[in-house]
C-alpha cells in the first residue's frame, strides 16, 4: 500500500500535526479577541448589517465565514473553532508545499510543526489566522507559476492575495506589495505576467462594493490609521528579534541561486512591518509564516557546511536561539495554561441569561465575547469602547444609543491585559453607566449593573 518507509513516517507525522492542532485548541476559553468575530457573525445571524447597524474597522472576510458556518452546520462556538482549526491545517499544509519548492528535503516537515507548535494557544477564531490560509497558497501558487509559467497560477496567486485582504487589510496589502515588487524586479520582461497577477487581485476587492466607497474608507484605512497605533504601546524588543532573524537568514542563505528565497523574504520584510503598530508574539508569530517555510533548507545548509567545528557550533547556535525564540509562547502555554477540553465562565453566561432580561446589554471596555455567548444584542454598534482608540463622537453616540434601547443590564470588565490600552473609566458611556444603573453584582475586576 505504501511505497517506502518515508512515507509511512510523512503519513504518520502529519496525523501528529493534525492531532495536535485539535487537541491543542480543544478548549473553550472566552477571549476577547476571538469575541469580535463572534459578536459581528452573531449580529449578522440577527439580520444586522455590517459597517451601518454596527461598527467595525476589520474587513468583513471573518464575519461571513463564521456566519456562513453557523448557516450550514448550526450555530455554536465549536462550529466556529473547528472551521478554524481546519484552516490552520491547511495553512501547516500550504507552508509545507511552499518549502517543498524551495528545496525538497528531509527537515521541510519541521515547518509546519513549528507553525503550529507556536500557534499553540493563541486565539484561532481571529481575522489574523484567517487570513493565513490565502496569504499562503497565494505564494504557493505563485511559486508554481514561477516554475512553469502557467498563466492559471499567477492568476490563483492574485485572487488569493486579494481574498486576503478580504480577512485583513494590512497582511493582504503587504502581501500584494511584497510580490508585485518580486514579480517588477524578475518578471519585468515578462510584464503580462504582472499584469494578470495584478488583475485578479483586484477581482475579490469587488466585494467592498456592497458598501458605500466612503463608508469603506473611513472603517477600513482612516479609522485604524488614525486610532489604532496609539493604545498598543507594547515593547518593540520582540519586532527586534524578529528583524535579526531575517537578516541573518538572508546573510545566512545570501549564496543559494534561488529566486524564490528572495520571494520569501521580501514577502517576511513586508509582513514584519505590518506588525509596527502591534508586534507582540502573537502578531509575529502570525506572520513570521515565510521564515519558518525556510526551516528546512538552513538546517539543511548547516548540516552540509564542511568548514570549522567552530563555525559549526555558530551557526547551529544561532538555529537553536531562533527555535527557540519561535515556541516560547508553546513552551509557555504547555507549561502553564495547558487545559484541554475545558470550559470556563459557563455559569456567568447562564447568571447573564437568567437575570439580564430582554433583548440588549452592554458588555465593555473590551468583552465582545459576552454577546454571543449570552445570546444577547450590544445596545450599542460598537464592540468595544477604549479611550484613546474610539472617537469621542463614538463615545457620545454609544451613550445615546444606551438611552434609547435601555439594555437591561451594563457589565463592566477591567482585566489586567486591558492596562496596555491605558483606558480611562471617565468616559460618556461608563459615567453614564454608574449613574443610571445600581451595581448588583462584583466580582475581582467584574461589575454587571442593573438599571434602576
Amino acid at each position: 500500500m505504501f511505497k517506502n518507509k518515508k512515507t509511512i513516517i510523512g503519513l504518520f507525522l502529519w496525523l501528529g500535526i493534525i492531532f495536535w492542532c485539535f487537541f491543542i485548541h480543544l478548549d473553550y476559553h472566552f477571549d476577547s479577541d476571538e469575541g469580535v468575530i463572534l459578536s459581528g457573525a452573531w449580529n449578522l445571524i440577527n439580520n444586522q448589517h455590517l459597517y451601518s447597524d454596527f461598527f467595525e474597522f476589520i474587513p468583513p472576510g471573518s464575519f461571513y465565514l463564521v456566519f456562513l458556518t453557523w448557516k450550514a452546520f448550526g450555530l455554536s462556538f465549536w462550529s466556529a473553532k473547528i472551521i478554524s482549526i481546519l484552516l490552520l491545517i491547511l495553512s501547516a499544509a500550504g507552508i509545507y508545499l511552499i518549502a517543498q519548492r524551495i528545496s525538497k528535503n528531509k527537515w521541510n516537515i519541521l515547518a509546519p510543526i513549528f507553525f503550529c507548535l507556536a500557534t499553540s494557544g493563541l486565539p484561532i477564531i481571529n481575522h489574523n489566522f484567517h487570513s493565513l490560509p490565502p496569504a499562503i497558497w497565494a505564494i504557493y501558487f505563485l511559486l508554481l507559476g514561477l516554475d512553469n509559467k502557467k498563466i492559471k497560477y499567477f492568476i490563483l496567486s492574485g485572487i488569493l492575495t486579494g481574498t486576503t485582504i478580504l480577512f485583513l487589510q494590512t497582511k493582504g496589502l503587504a502581501l500584494g506589495c511584497a510580490i508585485f515588487l518580486f514579480l517588477l524586479i524578475r518578471l519585468r520582461k515578462q510584464f503580462k505576467f504582472i499584469l494578470l497577477y495584478s488583475a485578479a487581485a483586484l477581482l475579490p476587492l469587488l466585494t467592498f462594493l456592497a458598501w458605500p466607497i466612503k463608508t469603506i474608507m473611513a472603517n477600513l484605512l482612516l479609522f485604524p490609521f488614525d486610532n489604532y497605533r496609539q493604545i498598543n504601546q507594547v515593547p518593540i524588543d520582540t519586532l527586534f528579534t524578529s528583524t535579526i532573524i531575517l537578516i541573518l537568514t538572508g546573510y545566512f542563505l545570501r549564496k543559494e541561486k534561488n529566486d524564490k528565497i528572495l520571494l520569501l523574504l521580501i514577502i517576511q520584510f513586508f509582513l514584519l512591518l505590518t506588525t509596527i503598530p502591534l508586534p507582540d508574539y502573537c502578531h509575529l508569530l502570525i506572520a513570521g509564516f515565510p521564515i519558518m517555510a525556510l526551516t528546512g533548507i538552513i538546517i539543511e545548509n548547516i548540516s552540509n557546511r564542511k568548514n570549522s567545528n567552530y563555525s559549526k557550533f555558530t551557526y547551529y547556535y544561532i538555529a537553536t536561539i531562533t527555535t527557540l525564540f519561535i515556541l516560547y509562547p508553546a513552551i509557555y502555554f504547555l507549561s502553564f495554561d495547558f487545559k484541554p477540553f475545558f470550559q470556563s465562565n459557563r455559569e456567568f453566561f447562564i447568571f447573564i441569561e437568567k437575570n439580564c432580561p430582554g433583548k440588549y446589554i452592554y458588555a465593555g471596555p473590551f468583552a465582545p465575547n459576552i454577546y454571543f455567548e449570552s445570546q444577547k444584542l450590544n445596545a450599542t454598534p460598537y464592540p468595544w469602547l477604549i479611550t484613546n482608540h474610539n472617537t469621542p463622537e463614538q463615545f457620545q453616540a454609544a451613550q445615546q444609543y444606551l438611552i434609547n434601547n435601555k439594555p437591561s443590564c451594563a457589565i463592566l470588565t477591567y482585566p489586567k491585559s486591558l492596562k496596555r490600552f491605558k483606558h480611562s473609566q471617565d468616559n460618556p458611556v461608563e459615567n453614564y453607566i454608574r449613574e443610571n444603573y445600581h451595581l448588583f453584582y462584583t466580582e475581582q475586576s467584574l461589575y454587571i449593573y442593573k438599571i434602576k
